[in-house]
């Protein structure tokens, strides 16, 4: 029974993904739709018309779905928190449970009108979001401390109608907040005396990752280590120079917190990582950590969207708080932005002993940097940095989606500049 569910769930996951060779005949039979069912839920006017990668919705929860959840500063669920939820003429009413979460509703279409209220302390209605239900299942997260909405939605289908609403930011007290054991979680990016990059995090740092951030040793990589670590690989230095620039600018480190701050290494959180590694354990009660890869359009929602150094780093920080393991895999770290969950491939046993490394300086970085490029994709991606083959390189270094944001072009480019510079 298990092997055939496993089987069904990988066939019909609902969103689909449409794959090569797939029509939506095809599709509806195996999720026991009809032709024109998938078409109203999806707008297409050409059945015929599918592209691969294309996202198509299997029923109205996924389609039109709405959830509401409501989270103190530090992302941890308000119970019993009163609220309204208005869309179609109707009202969805309760109290929220113990995970924060407001009773799902689903909506009428796309364009359906969904509005949030809560009960204030004074029993007053407070309206605190209003957007549309738009395509794909809707996650409003309402983070307190005033309550902040963030609106989330999987992708639309490529040629489904209207465009993700605006995140309608609007403030109103919340009940539950955050007390003086849980204060209001304050991030924001600036600049040191000597203009290093720093990040601003107004909340207690979990010890593990005090004890990572104490290996730091001020061990910039030598013109010596680049050329040792590009003859071990057989390849030139400006090509791992071409690497670090495009991945980081060269940026290997940022100072935590302006005064005593502790260095720590460049990194970026990705929320499918999160997802994987904890088997989506965490995707309803955690969304802003757990769920679907984060996007860069200016369209999207502060919650899905990459956003600062700062958001990283609280996202890591709440994360770790969960599973710590998972959380250090789950982000990008240092110079080369080499994922932590590739550990292996970088020649270390586990995630934490890969990210000490990463956290002790540059010099470290370099070293774990030639593993990962003599160990990833058995090898094809050592061979396409000896070769210069830039798009192979971005390939097997940024997956499949590096053209989107011409990582490969970038790459030729940086190691132009390198390869002209006398050393």
């Amino acid at each position: 029974m298990m092997g055939k569910a496993a089987m069904t769930e990988q066939s019909v996951q609902d969103p689909y993904l449409v794959r090569r060779g797939d029509t939506l005949g095809m599709i509806a039979k195996r999720c026991g739709k009809s032709v024109q069912d998938l078409r109203a839920l999806n707008k297409l006017s050409n059945p015929n018309l599918l592209e691969v990668g294309q996202t198509l919705y299997l029923s109205k929860e996924t389609a039109f779905g709405v959830s509401v959840l409501f989270l103190d500063a530090l992302r941890h669920p308000i119970e019993n928190l009163r609220y309204k939820i208005k869309f179609d003429g109707q009202t969805s009413a309760g109290q929220t449970s113990a995970n924060g979460a407001a009773k799902r509703v689903t909506t009428k279409d796309a364009k359906s009108r969904v509005e949030v209220s809560v009960q204030d302390l004074q029993g007053e209605w407070i309206n605190v979001c209003r957007t549309a239900s738009d395509y794909g299942h809707k996650l409003i997260t309402l983070v307190s401390g005033a309550l902040v909405f963030n609106g989330l939605t999987q992708p639309h289908p490529q040629d489904a109608p209207g465009k993700p609403g605006s995140d309608g930011r609007k403030k109103g007290e919340g009940k539950g907040g955050p007390d003086k054991n849980n204060p209001n979680v304050n991030t924001k990016k600036t600049k040191g005396k000597n203009g290093q990059a720093i990040i601003q995090v107004g909340i207690e740092i979990p010890q593990g990752l005090i004890t990572l951030f104490d290996s730091y040793k001020d061990a910039r990589i030598s013109e010596k280590q680049w050329e040792d670590a590009a003859e071990s690989l057989s390849c030139e230095v400006a090509v791992l120079k071409a690497i670090a620039d495009v991945e980081t600018k060269g940026a290997s480190f940022w100072r935590l917190n302006a005064v005593d701050g502790k260095q720590v290494p460049s990194i970026l959180f990705e929320r499918h990582w999160f997802k994987r590694l904890t088997k989506g354990a965490y995707d309803k009660t955690h969304p802003d950590i757990s769920g679907p890869a984060y996007t860069s359009s200016k369209e999207a929602a502060a919650a899905d969207r990459y956003g600062s150094h700062s958001t990283s780093y609280l996202r890591l920080i709440n994360a770790y708080r969960l599973d710590p393991e998972a959380a250090l895999a789950s982000c990008s770290w240092g110079k080369f932005q080499i994922m932590g969950g590739e550990f292996k491939n970088c020649g270390q046993p586990s995630a934490s002993d890969m990210v000490t490394i990463m956290c002790g300086g540059e010099a470290g970085q370099i070293r774990l940097l030639a593993g990962f490029i003599r160990h990833k994709a058995n090898g094809k991606l050592w061979s396409a940095v000896q070769g210069k083959d830039w798009a192979n390189i971005a390939l097997y270094y940024n997956g499949g989606g590096y053209k989107k944001n011409a990582y490969d072009t970038k790459m030729h480019a940086a190691y132009e500049k390198f390869a002209s510079q006398k050393t």
